[in-house]
């Protein structure tokens, strides 16, 4: 077994060449054949994890290499590594070569990649993954932030496994999903044969505050579920590890470079070290021993949950509906935080109603790509029952959104559908750009939510949350059978308004 494995982060400052450095460590004591490679050319530095080892040779390192491989030179990775040994451990590092070059940063802003692609080095690069796949155990990459062609390499091209780390904020979560959403997809495009990629989330620098913590993990299973799936059993919840790997904050290894799994170890539950043991313990056994790595128990109320004649929701199973609404709204951060809210209360009115919960499909967005919709997105729009459009001034700007209306328009009319499957609810007057199809419709007016708070809503605004709950269960009763043929209609096929100034909204 070879696995290279890449740690990425959307944002930085989430601790992930710390991660990679502890983790490597700890494979490394397991007697296997590792090699780290920074490949954060941009701000590099993780041989720094290392100064307390012994280092046999300082070579030169990635940029001096692939600056050989650019002249034509015969490159033998080799010949630019450096052996690092504790004494429990040996194990390889390809370095940036900032240390060993003095004139790294001149070299690093001349090196053009698209040259470097077009004098052969993508086939260097699948040369150079086989012959470290056939040197090493594992090979753990130290990728770049956020979206570059390094950071492509990094995501797409060569890794087994992505390790995607992130913060408790919207842009380091969904950045980071959101990517990792586009290298699944671009890695089906490869020239290359490659197994699907496997992503392992982990939220990192988690403070100790109980309500927060909690709120930001169970964000993190609706966020990166998809993930979870690929490797977890099927009768798991991703909240049991979510919760394992979370890599907690702790004070004192914010300062210097330390290595938490050398200074403190890998016993503690509110250690970070206990965290990358898990990292460690997964990526060994290839991501095909969760159930034993983090501890899970089939239980008797588990083990009914996955049985499909003992759900309550069989028979949505059976006709293909995964969703029974598909929230469509503009993807700002502003809209997804209150939005929230309202559905919370929305959710309590429809649980008084009906028994059991709303399934509701959700999806906030940190990176729109206006060609096509993630494949999750995708399946979630086709397999849900109704569209609650939340329309806000920029809803009819965005792609996305009137792409996910135009779904469900075609759908109503491949079935003729009576009563209509989009229900639109006015949270901001959408003004004078508002499309003469949305005008056509009878729309829920909660332009009042903005006004008042959610745990004090006037009675007016109850009444009209209750109404609509009510209409939701109407409308849900009568909802077609699923077909696989229901259309999705993709943000580049649609046309927007130009999208508004950014005022104050009113009514």
């Amino acid at each position: 077994m070879s696995t290279i494995v890449t740690f990425y982060s959307y944002k930085g400052g989430v601790g992930r060449s710390m991660a990679l450095a502890n983790v490597a460590v700890l494979l490394a004591r397991r007697g296997l054949r590792v090699l780290t490679v920074d490949w954060d050319l941009e701000a590099p530095g993780i041989e720094n994890y290392f100064s307390s080892f012994r280092i046999e040779e300082e070579r030169p390192g990635l940029l001096t290499m692939l600056m050989d491989v650019a002249k034509g030179g015969d490159v033998d990775y080799r010949h630019y590594l450096w052996s690092v040994h504790d004494s429990d451990s040996t194990l390889s590092l390809l370095s940036s070569g900032k240390t060993t070059d003095p004139l790294y940063s001149a070299n690093l802003e001349r090196f053009d990649w698209e040259a470097f692609f077009v004098g052969g080095g993508g086939n260097f690069l699948e040369r150079l993954r086989n012959r470290w796949r056939e040197s090493f155990d594992f090979i753990l990459i130290d990728s770049r932030t956020g979206l570059s062609d390094s950071g492509g390499i990094c995501t797409i091209q060569l890794p087994d496994v992505v390790v995607a780390m992130f913060t408790a904020n919207h842009q380091s979560l969904y950045g980071a999903r959101d990517v990792m959403r586009l290298a699944q997809e671009a890695r089906q495009s490869l020239a290359h044969d490659r197994p699907q990629l496997s992503i392992i989330p982990v939220a990192s620098r988690f403070g100790s505050d109980f309500q927060e913590s909690r709120k930001w993990l169970d964000r993190t299973v609706e966020a990166m579920s998809e993930f979870y799936r690929d490797w977890l059993p099927a009768w798991s919840e991703a909240r049991d590890v979510v919760d394992q790997l979370k890599i907690p904050h702790i004070d004192y290894f914010g300062y210097g470079e330390k290595l938490a799994v050398v200074e403190q170890g890998t016993t503690d539950p509110q250690g970070m070290g206990f965290a990358y043991e898990k990292i460690a313990d997964l990526l060994a056994s290839d991501l095909a021993n969760a159930e034993v790595v983090f501890h899970l128990r089939q239980t008797r109320q588990k083990q009914k949950a996955a049985t499909p004649r003992e759900t309550t929701r069989r028979t949505e199973k059976a006709e293909g509906y995964e969703h029974d609404l598909y929230v469509s709204f503009d993807r700002s951060l502003f809209v997804d935080e209150w939005l929230r809210l309202f559905l919370d209360v929305l959710g309590q009115c429809t649980n008084l109603t009906v028994p059991r919960k709303l399934d509701v499909f959700q999806d906030y967005q940190v990176l729109q790509f206006e060609s096509s919709f993630p494949e999750t997105v995708a399946r979630a729009l086709s397999r849900s029952r109704l569209l609650l459009a939340v329309i806000t001034p920029r809803y009819f700007s965005s792609p996305n959104a009137v792409a996910e209306w135009k779904t469900f328009e075609k759908r109503e009319e491949l079935l003729a559908s009576r009563p209509s499957l989009i229900l639109p609810v006015v949270f901001r007057g959408p003004g004078r750009n508002a499309p003469s199809w949305f005008r056509q419709r009878v729309f829920y007016d909660m332009r009042e939510t903005t006004l008042g708070t959610f745990d004090k809503l006037p009675a007016i605004l109850a009444r009209d949350i209750e109404k609509l709950s009510l209409e939701i269960v109407r409308r849900l009763d009568l909802t077609p059978p699923f077909s696989a043929d229901f259309p999705v209609v993709s943000p580049k096929d649609v046309d927007v308004e130009s999208p508004p100034p950014v005022v104050a909204f009113g009514p």
